[in-house]
């Protein structure tokens, strides 16, 4: 099985196999990482109302900056790393679990300010399970939201998602490109079987 961009380029520049496995680690590395920093971000959110807005919404602001400046930094790797198409493999799943985190903490806050905007009152694990399930387009029906305000913000959800998914492929897709290009390897050569 080959995979484009990273095994099928011209002898002069194709990685040994020691290469491939470190850049797979370090990618695999990164992920696990990422994951746990969005899992901490998350616990930030309290769990139990105090009257006050301002940390949920501190935390649902500050991780939109934050993935806003991620997203920027991966373009960045992808146009320039060895690997593009793993290091845009990398990007689109941290993109989209950062863009999810979002989702998920301004839910929490949502539930915190309305115990009853959702059918069941929603911590941070909670939260992140609807925003997923809201981008899957599962809809299980275990969490719905109630209110106009849930409601509209998950409608808001299902629009950007629609655009999350359209845009950041082809944009992510374009910088692979890009980082094959300044490799000096073509299109046809990273699809070649």
């Amino acid at each position: 099985m080959s995979l484009p961009g990273i095994v099928d380029v011209p002898a002069a520049v194709k990685p040994t196999r020691r290469e491939l496995i470190i850049a797979v680690a370090g990618t695999v590395v990164r992920l696990i990482l990422g994951f746990v920093l969005i899992a901490f971000a998350l616990t930030l959110v309290p769990d139990t109302p105090d009257g006050r807005m301002v940390a949920p919404i501190g935390v649902a602001l500050l991780g939109a900056v934050v993935y806003l400046l991620i997203s920027r930094r991966q373009l960045k790797r992808i146009t320039h790393s060895r690997f593009p198409t793993l290091m845009a493999a990398e990007a689109l799943v941290l993109l989209a679990a950062l863009f999810l985190a979002v989702f998920a903490m301004i839910y929490v806050a949502i539930s915190l300010f309305d115990a009853k905007a959702f059918t069941e009152p929603l911590n941070a694990f909670t939260s992140y399970y609807f925003a997923l399930t809201v981008l899957a387009t599962v809809g299980f029906g275990d969490i719905t939201p109630v209110t106009t305000v849930a409601r509209a913000v998950t409608m808001v959800q299902m629009a950007l998602d629609l655009v999350f998914i359209a845009v950041l492929i082809r944009v992510v897709s374009t910088a692979a490109r890009k980082g094959l290009a300044h490799r000096g390897v073509t299109t046809e050569d990273s699809t070649a079987s």
